[in-house]
Formats: structure tokens, C-alpha cells, sequence
């Protein structure tokens, strides 16, 4: 099987446009956000399996993630493509290994504030028969970097970095139906003559499965019967294929509300025009296919660098093949161990911005080429208005409960400083969607309130989305490397006892708002200098001139020190930009200290002592500025901020990233628990 899946990933690399992955690329700019590729018409390689997509007979490429099918997050960046060369991707797993963050598409549309976008719902501008026949959309992993537990609690802000060459990829299009008679045979169909049955094969090579669905829905708009519900008011349905049928939560959740938006954005007409011109009333049976791919860095990698004998080092990552398959079990379960860059955020709205792009809903920024006259900055801002909303819906439904949203956020816009929307806008809404599957035997559904309810949701109409969001970006010259660490983290359970000594303390009277406080000032300090005070130019152009070779070169307790002549004090000068990196170097300690003390007081290990050592030894290494656990913190993952250095291997790495990868070797060759 697994040589089939590779056979397949190989040739929808020759029909998919290229997508930047984070193993893969030595830049680390951090302000992307969802972008499409050009369109144009598709070149297949191979006439037996002309899409790319691999056989219909039967084979299976399901998911079965223990959450999100190998993904996360969407934080920031869509591709669409019809002729694509090379949009497969891998799941990444890690363990002593490095990440790094790499370069932002140079076309990617700013951040907005949510808060003041436009409302004006983008219909298609063109007939269904001049919408792409491929479409590929892509979306950033990321790093919460400053903000973790009180990003929870609005108006905290979260400093969150989005990661542009660890992404998560949606590929869509028309294509024949798998094969489903080896799987139990089919048990979804039409409601009844007034519906139509489209379907749905949503393939995973990674993970080795096809999830195989009847996406059902009403022609006239009318309410269907249904059998298990005494209000039978569906008016669209998810339902398996077949009867060997593995659930997947992030993946149908966010395909039902999708369709749901779909259906009431460009009415019952429009939305089946889309089906019908691929062949639906035809004798041939088309099924929309959606390809799901994810860059390696999602996933830890250490069994597929242990089995080539390489090293555990950034370098290595980035020498492995693209879109690698996820380990096995003896009995052939699929292994999944997360590297915490926001995989199940990265595929949901990568799929939302895939659907909505495919079905000419929204305009998105493109990763390369030209966008059409009409489809101009505002209407990409609109469009990720629109994505940002309903990938929240569908994240939160995903998850069983609304949380802060900034990995969604950052998928969408990019890396920002963040804070939340107010759970009161969707809760209703999720609670009322849950409330009507829970009796649905088999598959999803939603009645026409639903629909309408989701349409108003998404939109905005009643201006109820309150977060923010201010873009941000690494100026350059100032790098992020992630390292995945052995072990991991339950964020959720982690945050819950959080809030919970949070809130006993505040009973008892105890400094309950001690680590809280100080914690609210070490963050906004770490927002406004990357915000504000390394977006000047004296300080972007003396990183340039002088960090590789004198900063770079030298830790950080040296750049107090006496240096060359040339760091004189003016601004920009070497000393002026040392000084700068040193203030957010404090302010980064100062946030560890708070949040260790914070998980000790409360019996959480935000920032484990083996955390603590190897970010201590990482921060002592020449030119680097800051290390940390991101997001809710624990075992899983640390974060490096540092001053790039002069290149090596030809210009694809650096020596300070050279040495912290050497560093994290060495660590690991001692203890295999510890990076």
C-alpha cells in the first residue's frame, strides 16, 4: 500500500504548483497568510491516472489522527492552483530535530483588523464555467510565542508567528468516484427525488486513507425528511459511503458547515450549476475530490532520520523528501506524534479557503502570479475576512468547544498580535449543530436555520466578531527555529487546571493576579517591539549590515560588552541594534520566569525543568536571542528567535542555526527525552 501512496504523491507532484514547507526553506519570515496559485490549464503526466490522485479502486488513503487527521491550524497562507506542479504534502514528525520557520510569500495580503473589514458579501463575479478546474489553498503552521493562558481571556494580546514553509494543503477538483464496493458497499444516497447525491472522496496519502461521503442536498430548498429527527428540517447531508466507515471529526465537521455556507452564500441554483457542468446529470458520475497534504514539520521525523542514519539537525530535516508518510505500528496503525505547530488549525482552513475559492464564494491572495483585474486587495481582504470566520465555526465545531482562535487567526492572516473574539458570537450556534447530530446515525446535517444562521455568522451582519488583529512580521535578518522535543503536551487539560488555580486564588484572596500581571507587561513589551520598535528603519538596516558578522558572532552577555570600533553609538549602529535584541531578550525571560513560576504554583509543567535547561543552554550560544516553550508550553516543542548568520551548505542554512542544531544533536545523543 504504501508504495501505491507513494506512486500517487509522485505524480500529483507533477500536476501540482510547488508549495514553500517549513523543513524546506532556510528563510523564517513570519507574515503570511492564506494564498492561492495561478490557474491554468493542467498537464497531466499520466493518461491511466491523468489527476494525479491515484487509483479508484478501492485503495484506501484515509486519516485517522488522533485529532485532526494529521493537521492543525490554518495560520496563513492559501495557494490556488489548476495546473499544479507540485502541492502534495507530507506530515512531519520531530524529535531532537529542528523546524524552521521559513520566508513569507512576498505576495501575501496583510493582516486586517476583523473588527472593521468589510461586511458586503463577495458573490462570484463570473458564470460556474469559467471557475478553475483545480484548485489548491494552503495554510501556515504556527508559534504562540508570547501570550500562552492569557490569550484565553480577552484583551490579552498573543504574539503568534506563522511558520510559511510549514503548511497544510488542500487540492480540489472533479475526478472518478473511488471505488467503494470492497468497503461494505454503499449505505449514503439522496434523500429523496427532490435532492441530489454528489460524491466526496477526501484522500490522504500521508496517512494512508480515503474517507468516501454522499454530500446530499435539496434542490428546491425545501426541508427533507428525515428518519431519525422529529423536526426533519435538514436540507443538507454528510454521510458515508460505505460501511466500513472511520470518523473523522475535523474533516467532516468542517466539510458540512463549508457546504452549509457554500449552499446559502450562492443560492440552491448556483451551488448545484457547480456539480452539474462536471457531468452530474450525465450518464458518467463525477465525485468532487479533495486531496489532503501536510509538510513534514507538522509531524515529528526522527523514525525517517533514524532510518537513514542522518543526524538530528535542521540541515537533515530539510535533506528529507517532501510529504513523507507517517510511521506504523507493528500492526499497521498509523503513528501520529504532533511537532505543536497548529496541524488541525492549518487543515481546516485549508479546506474552508480551498471550497470557497473552488466554488468562486471568495477571491484569496495568490502565492504566485497575477490576480485578475477584479480581484483586487480588497476583495482579498474580504475573502479572508470570510475564510477567518467560518474556519473558526469549523474549528471550534471540530473541537466541542469555542476556544481563543489564534492559530485559526494566524492561518488566515498570517503572524499578528492577537485577541480573541468573544465566545458568546458562535457558542449558540455550536451548541445548536450539536445539538441536532446527536441523535444522526450516520453522517451530518444541517437544517435550513442552520444554513442561515451559519451565512449571518460568517458574514458578519450583525458586527458581533470583536477580535483583533495587528500584523507583525521578523524583520529580516532575525530567524525562527522550532525544535520538536521527545514527549508531549495536552494543552486543553493543561489550560483548564490554569484557569482553574487562577481562579481559586482569586477566592482565597491569594496574589492570584501575581504571574498574571506580569506576565500582561512582559507580552505587550514583546508585541511592541516587534510591532512597533524592529519596523524602523536605523534598526532594519543595521541588523542587515552588522548581524551576521558581528552579532551574530558574539552571545548575547558579549554585546553588553566593549566591542569593535565599529559599534559606535548612533542609531543603527551595531552596539544601538544589540541594545534593541537585548530588550527583547529580557522581556522573553521575564515572560519564562513568570510562566514557570505560574506552572509550579499551580501543579502544571508549563515550562518543565528539562525545558528549562535546554533553553538556558541554547539561549548561552552566539546570536541567539531568545528560546522558549510556545503556546501553553510542556514537553512538545521550543521556539528560537535568533540573528542570522553568515550562510553555509551553499547558502540554505546559517552558522548560528548550524551550531543550535549541533547543540540539539549533541543534547539528544545524551538523552533521547530531552530534544
Amino acid at each position: 500500500m504504501w508504495g501505491r501512496i507513494a506512486n500517487i504523491a509522485e505524480q500529483l507532484d507533477a500536476n501540482a504548483a510547488k508549495l514553500g514547507d517549513i523543513g524546506n526553506s532556510d528563510d523564517n519570515d513570519v507574515q503570511n497568510n492564506i494564498t492561492m496559485a495561478p490557474s491554468s490549464d493542467t498537464d497531466y503526466a499520466d493518461e491511466d491516472d491523468a489527476n494525479g490522485w491515484g487509483g479508484s479502486d478501492g485503495d484506501d488513503l484515509d486519516f485517522d489522527d488522533d485529532e485532526d487527521m494529521g493537521s492543525s491550524g490554518v495560520d496563513a497562507s492559501f495557494d490556488d492552483v489548476a495546473d499544479e506542479e507540485e502541492a502534495d504534502t507530507e506530515l512531519d514528525n520531530a524529535n531532537p530535530e529542528a523546524i524552521a520557520a521559513p520566508e513569507v510569500a512576498e505576495d501575501a495580503v496583510a493582516a486586517v483588523d476583523t473588527t472593521t473589514a468589510a461586511t458586503t458579501v463577495q458573490q462570484p463575479q463570473s458564470p460556474p464555467h469559467s471557475l478553475p478546474e483545480m484548485v489548491s489553498v494552503s495554510a501556515p503552521g504556527k508559534a504562540l510565542v508570547a501570550g500562552g493562558y492569557l490569550v484565553l481571556e480577552s484583551p490579552n494580546p498573543g504574539v503568534v508567528l506563522a511558520a510559511d514553509g510549514c503548511r497544510f494543503h488542500t487540492t480540489i477538483m472533479f475526478r472518478q468516484p473511488c471505488n467503494t464496493s470492497k468497503e461494505g458497499g454503499v449505505i449514503g444516497n439522496s434523500i429523496n427525488a427532490t435532492w441530489e447525491s454528489v460524491p466526496l472522496d477526501v484522500y490522504s496519502p500521508q496517512f494512508d486513507k480515503i474517507f468516501c461521503y454522499y454530500l446530499s442536498y435539496s434542490l428546491t430548498g425545501e426541508e427533507g425528511n428525515d428518519d431519525d429527527d422529529d423536526d426533519g428540517e435538514d436540507v443538507l447531508r454528510l454521510q458515508p459511503r460505505t460501511a466500513s466507515y472511520e470518523p473523522n471529526k475535523f474533516v467532516e465537521r468542517t466539510l458540512l458547515l463549508a457546504f452549509g455556507y457554500l449552499r446559502q452564500s450562492l443560492g440552491n441554483e448556483l451551488f448545484h450549476s457547480r456539480f452539474r457542468q462536471h457531468g452530474l446529470n450525465s450518464n458518467e458520475r463525477v465525485a468532487l475530490a479533495i486531496k489532503l497534504r501536510a509538510d513534514n514539520d507538522f509531524y515529528s521525523q526522527i523514525n525517517h532520520l533514524k532510518q537513514r542514519g542522518l543526524d538530528l539537525t535542521p540541515q537533515d530535516v530539510e535533506s528529507l523528501e517532501p510529504f513523507l508518510p507517517c510511521p506504523k505500528d507493528s500492526e499497521g496503525m498509523v503513528i501520529v506524534n504532533k511537532t505543536g505547530m497548529g496541524s488541525s488549525a492549518a487543515l481546516v482552513t485549508s479546506i474552508v479557503g480551498a471550497l470557497l475559492q473552488f466554488f468562486g464564494a471568495s477571491s484569496l491572495p495568490m502565492i504566485d502570479g497575477e490576480m485578475t483585474e477584479t480581484v483586487g486587495q480588497e476583495n482579498q481582504e474580504e475573502g479572508l475576512r470570510i475564510a477567518h470566520n467560518l474556519a473558526q465555526i469549523c474549528h471550534c465545531y471540530a473541537q466541542g468547544k469555542v476556544g481563543s482562535g489564534f492559530d485559526v487567526s494566524s492561518a488566515v492572516f498570517g503572524s499578528h498580535v492577537y485577541t480573541r473574539f468573544s465566545k458568546g458570537v458562535i457558542n449558540k450556534f455550536i451548541e445548536d449543530v450539536e445539538v441536532r447530530n446527536e441523535t444522526l446515525k450516520d453522517g451530518l446535517s444541517l437544517a435550513e436555520t442552520d444554513s442561515s444562521q451559519l451565512f449571518e455568522l460568517v458574514t458578519d451582519i450583525d458586527k458581533k466578531w470583536d477580535c483583533t488583529v495587528q500584523p507583525i512580521n521578523l524583520p529580516e535578518g532575525l530567524e525562527l527555529l522550532m525544535a520538536d522535543v521527545c514527549g508531549g503536551s495536552e494543552s486543553p487539560s493543561m489550560a483548564r487546571k490554569i484557569l482553574e488555580w487562577k481562579k481559586k486564588n482569586r477566592e482565597t484572596g491569594f496574589l492570584s493576579g501575581y504571574y498574571w500581571k506580569d506576565l500582561k507587561r512582559c507580552n505587550k513589551k514583546i508585541a511592541s517591539l516587534l510591532s512597533d520598535q524592529y519596523t524602523k528603519k536605523p534598526f532594519c538596516n543595521g541588523l542587515v549590515r552588522d548581524g551576521p558578522l558581528i552579532i551574530a558572532s558574539r552571545t548575547a552577555e558579549q554585546w553588553k560588552k566593549p566591542m569593535p570600533s565599529t559599534w559606535h553609538e548612533f542609531d543603527g549602529s551595531s552596539w544601538d541594534v544589540a541594545m534593541q535584541l537585548l530588550d527583547l531578550r529580557m522581556a522573553f525571560l521575564e515572560s519564562r520566569q513568570n510562566l514557570k513560576g505560574m506552572g509550579t504554583a499551580a501543579g502544571v509543567p508549563v515550562e518543565p525543568d528539562s525545558q528549562t535547561t535546554l533553553a538556558d543552554a541554547t539561549m548561552k550560544l552566539p546570536g541567539v536571542v531568545a528560546a522558549g516553550v510556545p503556546g501553553a508550553g510542556g514537553y512538545d516543542a521550543l521556539f528560537v528567535i535568533y540573528v542570522k548568520g553568515p550562510p553555509t551548505n551553499g547558502g540554505k542554512s546559517d552558522q548560528v542555526r548550524d551550531d543550535i542544531g549541533n547543540l540539539w544533536r549533541d543534547l539528544s545523543n545524551q538523552d533521547n527525552s530531552t530534544v
